[in-house]
């Protein structure tokens, strides 16, 4: 493994030292005072952190995997609200948003940037152990989760569904057994208005049950000059249900019902960067964080659902569980991509599409439960999605600015899509002594898929389509990717492992392609290597935790969706990278009182080759900043009368990111740092007061851009906002 310069890299730079000596300096101060004061010892133990990443119940500390878990109190002292507020305090976990229905996640610089019907996903997202095939059925406000876990590195051989990059799981609470009830109220700045609640219990004596719901609305804070619109609003409802029955002795069924919504107004609006220098007089709207100047508002609608089956039956020492799921999902949006900025130059688009897809999963598994020297997980997987998509780029608007009336160009795509898949997959862990333990794992992956597409209207004035085709296609992929982990663990249950792995996906089709040729021919799977060498560690009696993991990841046909400037082409081009890093997590409990948590990233990924454009080579991977650093500090002061006011806050760092292959500059975010802090005032009868913030400086930062003519049309991340929120708990 070349970690030579990592490391080097590493001792240079002040974000990655600022860890180790951070923590180093707190404690020693908390240690001094304490003996200063000859204040008697107090309990600084960390408490145990329980994930399910290989689907079991585990302490994250003993789990061989580069992984990150963040807990109900956590996301709430945080205000996570979804996906992306997770990725900003993981190492290695970037997350961007052409629009809210097709978010781009990438894990170490792994992921996908398109959502055609003939694509899967690079990085995988799970809810309840159901994996969400289509990427804008999880992006959604999360309400009512129990834990978040981010898996780092290709991951099969424990999953349903294999993924190349990794893994995020969202774990949703569960129906309880006794009676509990919350209500949680927040308002904020932009009209901010979000009612949340929730009731569980006992329906009978086998049979217990959850729902919860959850409605957000806000006000835009971007304003369209063009016709002073307010754009970039929130509007979701969400609502879950469980039913948890006990069937007998070793039998349980666990059945989950969700349904959201979503009626956004130009989430997707997009501002100028560069205008001045390309047209030599500055735009009124140019580099202004909340003002764009659009042709149309535009707008996202999507509704999505399931439901789903746990079945889980005890035989001994063997657990045999079945997870039987459907999910759907409906959206459509329009987003003007140019608006008025090359209005002089005769330019203008607008993207929109509707997609309506279903998919159908059945996972088998066998896992041991005894404390043997052998454990042992085996499965088989089942997965089909239909999904159909009518998507256009529309350059209409170029004639009206030209004077003519009554022409059209609008290249129109109906394509559809059915992927079939069945995997077999399983993984053994033997432990050769109490320190020495070595796992084997592996998956067969079969994917086929059928696809068709009719495309009208070209060519097109900007060169998206070259021709009218009506065409079918089918292909068929298969893969085994074997998976070796070897363990050590000390006397303090602190552990090092080795692990190589393979990561697969499986190939595709362009559902937008500019000719016949281009929309039959399937692109390649991408196939990952993965070598990594890792540690997780409880320092000083277990006040501190310290956790890490070097990697080197050997990646072929790593599929990207690029636009072909000189004909205006929509290709998926393919590519062979190197991505390695260093990653660290440490947590301490600094006094009895105060928490601190620092993370860092380091990833050096480059493109090695890129056939369809030799020029990308030696470029870095798109979406992966060289680092990203996060820092959290808690503050707990306990109150006279039962009551505690605590204190949270949290600060995100992401280097300069590329939203392009190219690494346009144009098509680029520079280094950002965000500021989040939450205090809250809480009593012992479930009353809490909380005031929060995020991005508490109004950092002014792109969140996705793309380059056309050397600018840059960016949408931009939110500014601050802020809220006070009052929740009640009935027990």
């Amino acid at each position: 493994m070349q970690t030579d310069n990592i490391g080097t890299d590493f001792e240079q730079k002040p974000l990655a030292r600022v860890i180790s000596a951070s923590l180093a300096v707190l404690l020693s101060h908390g240690v001094a005072a304490q003996e200063a004061g000859g204040e008697k010892a107090v309990d600084l133990t960390l408490e145990e952190i329980t994930v399910t990443a290989q689907r079991k119940v585990q302490n994250l500390q003993s789990v061989p995997i580069a992984v990150s878990a963040f807990g109900e109190e956590a996301m709430e002292r945080g205000n996570m609200l979804d996906v992306e507020d997770v990725s900003a305090m993981t190492p290695g976990f970037s997350l961007s948003n052409y629009n809210p229905v097709t978010p781009q996640p990438y894990i170490r610089g792994v992921g996908t940037n398109s959502s055609s019907v003939g694509d899967d996903a690079s990085v995988g997202v799970f809810i309840d152990e159901v994996y969400a095939g289509r990427a804008g059925g999880y992006r959604a406000d999360m309400f009512d989760v129990r834990r978040v876990e981010v898996l780092r590195g290709p991951q099969g051989s424990l999953y349903g569904r294999n993924v190349a990059g990794g893994a995020i799981n969202v774990i949703t609470n569960n129906p309880t057994d006794t009676f509990e009830s919350k209500i949680k109220v927040t308002g904020g700045n932009y009209n901010l208005r979000e009612l949340r609640g929730m009731v569980s219990g006992p329906l009978s004596d086998n049979v217990n049950g959850r729902l919860a719901v959850s409605s957000r609305e806000r006000d835009g804070w971007i304003d369209n000059v063009a016709n002073g619109n307010e754009l970039a609003d929130q509007d979701n409802t969400s609502v879950r249900g469980k039913l948890d029955f006990e069937l007998g002795a070793n039998t349980y069924l666990l059945l989950s019902a969700d349904y959201a919504e979503d009626d956004l107004v130009g989430s997707g609006a997009r501002s100028i960067v560069g205008y001045e220098e390309a047209f030599g007089v500055e735009h009124p709207t140019e580099n202004q964080h909340d003002k764009v100047d659009l042709f149309t508002d535009g707008y996202t609608d999507r509704e999505m659902g399931g439901v789903s089956a746990k079945l889980t039956h005890g035989m001994g020492d063997v657990d045999l569980v079945s997870i039987t799921s459907y999910r759907t999902q409906d959206y459509a949006f329009n987003d003007d991509l140019m608006g008025k900025y090359l209005a002089a130059a005769d330019t203008a688009m607008t993207n929109d599409a509707t997609e309506e897809s279903s998919q159908i999963t059945q996972e088998l598994r066998l896992q041991s439960t005894s404390a043997d020297k052998l454990e042992w997980t085996t499965g088989l997987y089942f997965f089909n999605e239909e999904v159909e998509r009518v998507e256009s780029f529309d350059s209409s608007l170029i004639y009206d600015l030209m004077g003519v009336e009554g022409l059209s160009s609008r290249p129109v795509w109906d394509a559809s899509n059915e992927t079939t898949s069945y995997a077999v997959f399983g993984e053994t862990t033997y432990h050769f002594s109490p320190f020495w333990s070595a796992s084997l794992g592996g998956r067969y992956t079969y994917d086929h898929k059928d696809f068709t597409s009719t495309a009208t209207g070209g060519p097109d004035l900007l060169g998206f389509l070259s021709e009218n085709y009506d065409v079918a296609a089918d292909e068929s992929w298969n893969e085994f990717t074997p998976k070796a982990t070897l363990t050590y663990t000390s006397d303090d249950s602190d552990i090092v492992y080795a692990t190589v792995s393979q990561g697969y996906k499986a190939g595709g089709f362009n559902g937008i392609a500019a000719t016949e040729q281009g929309a039959t021919v399937a692109f390649d799977p991408e196939n990952a290597t993965n070598y990594e060498l890792g540690f997780k560690s409880n320092l000083l009696d277990q006040r501190v935790r310290l956790n890490g993991a070097a990697f080197f990841m050997d990646y072929s046909d790593l599929q990207s969706f690029t636009v072909d400037l000189g004909t205006g082409e929509v290709v998926t081009a393919t590519g062979d990278a190197e991505i390695k890093g260093i990653e660290l997590e440490a947590t301490a409990y600094v006094t009895e009182a105060l928490r601190m948590g620092l993370n860092y990233g380091y990833t050096d990924s480059e493109y090695v080759s890129f056939e369809s454009d030799p020029a990308i080579v030696g470029n870095r991977l798109a979406r992966t900043p060289e680092h990203t650093a996060s820092a959290n500090i808690n503050y707990e002061w306990m109150l006279d009368g039962g009551s505690a006011i605590n204190f949270n806050t949290n600060a995100m760092y992401q280097g300069e990111v590329y939203y392009s292959v190219d690494n346009s500059e144009a098509a680029a975010d520079e280094e950002r740092t965000l500021v989040n802090a939450n205090i809250a005032w809480r009593n012992f009868d479930g009353l809490k007061v909380a005031f929060w913030g995020k991005n508490l400086t109004d950092e002014e930062y792109v969140a996705h851009a793309f380059e056309q003519a050397g600018m840059g049309f960016a949408i931009q991340g939110e500014p601050r906002t802020w809220g006070v929120s009052v929740t009640k708990e009935f027990f």
